[in-house]
């Protein structure tokens, strides 16, 4: 079993040494740098559409929120109005714009931390890319 084990070894060798020197140092890191920008693109797609579904989240919570005082507004004007019939379906379609509102919120706020979190990525990406330029620049020098 030795044998077979000192043979691969040196099969193994061999093969690592063939592509050391097959490499290029400066193509490498063009290599990298072709990667890492194609990163930063999906990372900045994955931002601006993190941003949108955050600003429709949004929207939607304000829409809620309106309703939510608009519901409130004809219930006390059904009551003034003597009808408690139709102030007590309009507090109850109050009760449920308050409760979308609530979840929309609650929606939007994870939103907002994940595209926070996203553009950090981002940052540190571009930290990255910019390091690894200056490495390719000594390289080539």
């Amino acid at each position: 079993m030795s044998i077979f084990s000192r043979v691969r070894d040196l099969l193994s060798a061999n093969i690592n040494a063939m592509l050391d020197a097959a490499e290029d140092p400066e193509k490498m890191a063009d290599e990298y740098l072709r990667q890492l920008n194609n990163e930063l693109y999906e990372a900045k797609t994955s931002v601006a559409s993190a941003m949108a579904d955050a600003t429709k989240l949004n929207n939607k919570e304000a829409q809620y929120l309106a309703e939510t005082e608009q519901w409130s507004l004809k219930a006390e004007a059904a009551l003034r109005a003597g009808d408690e019939t139709l102030a007590k379906a309009a507090l109850a379609r109050k009760v449920q714009s308050q409760k979308l509102a609530q979840q929309y919120t609650q929606q939007s706020d994870a939103q907002d931390q994940q595209v926070e979190a996203l553009q950090q990525a981002l940052v540190q990406l571009e930290t990255r890319i910019a390091e690894t330029r200056a490495k390719r620049e000594l390289i080539v020098a």
